[in-house]
């Protein structure tokens, strides 16, 4: 029988190899079925109150009428108006201006000068202005014209920007500008760094004026575009001239507000004109007029943009305020 040495190792598995298993521990019961129901209550009420208040919202409710809309003003339009204006300019002062559009500029600048110091003589120089134009026209100088137009405008634009508000205009500032510092003056225009217009809007009152008095603002390429007028219109409105003030500055606001919508939505189809007068002849407290407007807006196809407000505004213009006497309406500006 053979002998095994000491060093080799037992056939028999040491007492710790198997283990004994350990019984399974057992979760103890959820005594607590409710709370579990609850868990995240806080997101959910959280939820809820948002869908509530947006429901709220939503409903319409009996509102005075205190906005109205303003024209947008495109931005890449106005950028390229700027420059294009720029570059007019640019090229009268480089090139020179041809004598029949010279005379013209000549005839604006010493109207402005009468209108500015009431010398009288301005029925005489619009009649000369109307010589003057003719006659460029007469000799192919619309684009000279353009760019006279153009320089004129800058050089409004930097007189004005001169100005120092309180004192007498400057000699060029009332060449160009006219009575517009007494105007700006009266109809409130003004804010502690002077005329509360953007230059753009200068440009855009400028034109407008340059044009009127050339008597060219029906005439191509000299009537003003689209994005113009939306300019032009959009600082009147948010700026409106105040008149003689025989009445109350809201109602005479309101009323002239009413003059520069009607002229804008001849031009502009995609202006919301009924919400405008709908808003602003309840301001004069014309509901059932304000009430018919609100309501060929909402029947409109174009009535969502502006849905809950009209809707606002037609439950208050509806509510049974008195209206005032009917008032003949300045809704005649060309």
């Amino acid at each position: 029988m053979g002998i095994v040495p000491a060093s080799a190792s037992s056939l028999e598995p040491p007492s710790d190899a198997v283990k004994k298993a350990k019984l399974e521990e057992k979760t103890p019961p959820d005594r607590r079925p409710f709370a579990r129901l609850v868990e995240g209550w806080e997101l959910g009420a959280i939820t809820v109150g948002l869908v509530l208040a947006a429901a709220l919202v939503a409903v319409p409710r009996a509102a005075e009428p205190a906005l109205f809309p303003v024209p947008l003003v495109d931005v890449a339009e106005a950028r390229a108006n700027r420059e294009r204006l720029a570059m007019l300019a640019d090229t009268a002062e480089r090139e020179g201006l041809p004598f029949e559009a010279r005379a013209v500029g000549d005839g604006v600048r010493r109207l402005g000068l009468a209108l500015a110091r009431g010398t009288g003589e301005e029925e005489h120089l619009r009649r000369l202005i109307g010589e003057r134009v003719e006659a460029a026209l007469a000799a192919g100088q619309s684009e000279a014209l353009l760019r006279l137009r153009a320089v004129q405008t800058r050089l409004f634009v930097k007189a004005l920007r001169a100005h120092r508000w309180g004192g007498s205009s400057s000699d060029e500032l009332a060449a160009l500008g006219g009575d517009f510092t007494k105007h700006a003056t009266q109809n409130a225009w003004l804010g502690p760094d002077g005329c509360v217009a953007t230059d753009d809007e200068l440009a855009a009152l400028f034109t407008r004026r340059w044009t009127e008095l050339t008597g060219l603002r029906g005439v191509r390429p000299f009537a003003p575009s689209l994005g113009e007028l939306r300019r032009y219109f959009r600082f009147l409105l948010l700026h409106p001239e105040l008149g003689d003030g025989a009445e109350a500055p809201e109602r005479a606001r309101a009323r002239q507000r009413l003059r520069y919508v009607e002229a804008l939505a001849r031009h502009d189809t995609e202006y919301p004109l009924r919400l405008a007068r709908g808003s602003l002849l309840a301001e004069l407290g014309m509901m059932p007029d304000s009430a018919r407007a609100l309501r060929e807006h909402l029947a409109g196809p174009r009535s969502q943009e502006w849905n809950l407000r009209a809707r606002n505004y037609l439950l208050f213009a509806a509510s049974g305020q008195d209206p005032e006497a009917a008032e003949a309406l300045p809704l005649d500006v060309p």
